[in-house]
C-alpha cells in the first residue's frame, strides 16, 4: 500500500525537461558522487538525469511551483499533533527504512511567468539575488526531510512520528554558475542521501534552460537537518534509514556515510607544524622591513585583517519568521551572504563572483525581537581569490543579565551569543590582482589559517 502511494505521488512531479531520472555508471559526466563534494557538469547538448537510477521517466504533468512547495511544510508542521504520541511510541514505534527514490521532489521558481515573483529574486545587476537562492535552499532541504519521514509519501499525511526538522549545518554549496537569468525559470531538485539516528543529510540541486533551451547546472548543496522533538528541542526523534535499490544508490549511501564518519573538520583542526612555520616566516619578513624597530610593516600590496571588518546590525521582525517561530535559516544564509559580497567587492574594488560556501554553523535559534549583528572579514587571499568570514550573534535588550553571565560579567550590556558562523569563497572578477590580507593579532592568525584551508579546499575541489 505505501509503494502504490509513494509510486502515485511521484506520478505527480514531472521530471525535468528533456531530462532521463536515471543515473548510471556509464555516465560520469553528470554526477561523480552524491554527497562527497566531486561533480562534473553534464555537456548542454546532453540530458541532465537525477541523482539516482531508481526513478523513471516522469512527464505529461505541469510543473508543481515553489510557493507551493512552502506552504506544503507549514500545513504539515502545524498539522502535527505530539501531544497524541506517547513516549513509549517515541522510542520504540518501528520506522520502516526508504529509499532514495522516495524523498526525491523537484520543483520550479516561474521567473518566466510570474513577475511578482520575478520582482523578489532580481538584483541591482538585473540578474538574480543568490541570497533569494538561499532561503529557497533552505525550504527545499526541511521539505524533502519531512517527505522521508512521512507517513505516505507526501506531506498531505502525517508524520510517521512527532518530529521538528532544523537545520543543524550547511557542509557545502558549489556555484558552478551564479549568473542566474532573472527572466527564465529556475529548477530546484533535491533528495536524502544519508539518514542517520536523527540527523539526515539533503542534497540539492539547481538547473535553468541557456538561450538555446539546454538545461545547466547551477550549484549542488548538501545540508544536515536534525529532527527533534517538538515538545522539547533538546530530545531527539528517530528519523527513518535509508536503504539502497541498485548499485548506485547503495555507492551514493555508502559515500556519503564514510564522509559523516570521516569528516575532518577543516575550520576548526589543530594547527600544523607547517601552518606555525608559515606563520613565523610571514611575521619575521614584515618585520625585517623595519631599519629602526620591531614593528612590522607591510607594502602597499597588503592590508592587516582588522582593517577589512564590516558590520551590519538590524532587528528580527516576525515577517523573518519560520514555521516554528525562530528566525528562518535562509533569511540568516541571504544576510550574511549579502554582507560578505558587499564587503569583498569593497575590498577588490570590482564585481566578485561567488564559487562556494563551507561549514555554515547553526548553533542556536534566533528569535524574533533579538538584535542580530552580522560580522564580516577578509580571512585570506590567494590571487584572484578571497576567503570571507561572517559571524552572527545576537543581543536581547530585555534578557542582558542572562546572556552576560554567558559572557564575561564584564562585558555588561555589550554581552552577545555567537548563533551561527558563515565561510564564503569568492572570486575577484575585474581586478584578478587583490591585495594581501595579513594578520596583525594572534586570533587573526588563527584565523588566517583557517580561512587558508578553507579556500585551498575550494580551489583543489571545483577550481583546479
Amino acid at each position: 500500500m505505501l509503494a502504490r502511494t509513494v509510486s502515485r505521488r511521484l506520478s505527480q512531479i514531472r521530471g525535468l525537461n528533456q531530462v532521463g531520472l536515471f543515473l548510471t555508471t556509464a555516465s560520469p559526466s553528470v554526477l561523480d558522487g552524491v554527497g562527497t563534494g566531486k561533480m562534473t557538469m553534464a555537456p548542454a547538448h546532453k540530458t541532465v538525469r537525477t541523482f539516482t537510477s531508481q526513478c523513471e521517466t516522469v512527464s505529461g504533468e505541469p510543473e508543481i511551483p515553489i510557493d507551493k512547495m512552502v506552504s506544503s511544510i507549514y500545513t504539515h508542521v502545524n498539522s502535527c499533533q505530539p501531544a497524541s504520541f506517547t513516549e513509549e511510541e517515541k522510542k520504540s514505534k518501528p520506522l520502516e527504512p526508504r529509499t532514495i527514490r522516495h524523498s526525491y521532489r523537484k520543483f520550479v521558481i516561474p521567473l518566466s511567468t510570474d513577475n511578482e515573483k520575478k520582482k523578489e529574486y532580481l538584483s541591482a545587476m538585473g540578474n538574480v539575488r543568490i541570497g533569494k537562492i538561499l532561503e529557497d535552499l533552505d525550504h527545499m532541504a526541511v521539505h524533502v526531510a519531512y517527505i522521508h519521514n512521512s507517513e505516505n509519501g507526501s506531506l498531505d499525511g502525517p508524520m510517521t512520528l512527532p518530529r521538528t526538522i532544523v537545520t543543524a549545518s550547511v557542509k557545502r554549496i558549489d556555484f558552478h554558475n551564479e549568473d542566474i537569468n532573472s527572466s527564465r525559470d529556475v529548477i530546484i531538485d533535491g533528495q536524502v542521501t544519508y539518514a542517520g539516528t536523527s540527523s539526515m543529510q539533503i542534497s540539492i540541486r539547481l538547473f535553468q534552460n541557456d538561450e538555446s533551451g539546454n538545461l545547466i547546472h547551477l550549484l549542488k548543496a548538501d545540508f544536515i537537518m536534525v529532527s527533534r522533538d517538538p515538545l522539547d528541542s533538546n530530545k531527539k526523534i528517530r528519523v527513518h534509514g535509508l536503504v539502497a535499490r541498485t548499485p548506485d544508490e547503495a555507492e551514493t549511501i555508502n559515500q556519503t556515510k564514510e564522509h559523516f564518519k570521516n569528516m575532518s573538520d577543516l575550520a576548526d583542526r589543530q594547527t600544523t607544524n607547517e601552518e606555525l612555520r608559515l606563520i613565523d616566516n610571514m611575521y619575521s619578513n614584515l618585520i625585517s622591513r623595519n631599519k629602526v624597530n620591531d614593528i612590522p610593516v607591510l607594502t602597499p600590496k597588503e592590508m592587516w585583517m582588522h582593517k577589512t571588518s564590516l558590520s551590519v546590525t538590524e532587528i528580527c521582525f516576525p515577517e523573518y519568521q519560520n514555521m516554528y517561530g525562530k528566525i528562518f535559516g535562509g533569511f540568516l544564509m541571504r544576510k550574511a551572504l549579502e554582507l560578505a559580497y558587499t564587503n569583498a567587492k569593497l575590498y577588490c574594488k570590482g564585481r566578485v563572483a561567488i564559487r562556494s560556501m563551507d561549514h555554515i554553523e547553526f548553533a542556536k535559534p534566533v528569535e524574533i525581537g533579538h538584535v542580530l549583528h552580522l560580522n564580516s572579514l577578509v580571512t585570506y587571499t590567494h590571487g584572484k581569490y578571497l576567503q570571507m568570514k561572517v559571524v552572527a550573534s545576537i543581543s536581547d535588550q530585555n534578557n542582558l543579565s542572562e546572556l552576560a553571565k554567558a559572557n564575561l560579567p564584564t562585558l555588561g550590556q555589550e554581552a552577545q551569543i555567537r548563533t551561527n558562523v558563515f565561510n564564503f569563497t569568492m572570486e575577484s572578477v575585474e581586478n584578478p590582482n587583490t591585495l594581501t590580507v595579513v594578520p596583525k593579532h594572534y586570533i587573526h592568525a588563527s584565523t588566517y589559517l583557517e580561512g587558508r584551508r578553507l579556500l585551498n579546499n575550494t580551489l583543489k575541489r571545483i577550481v583546479n
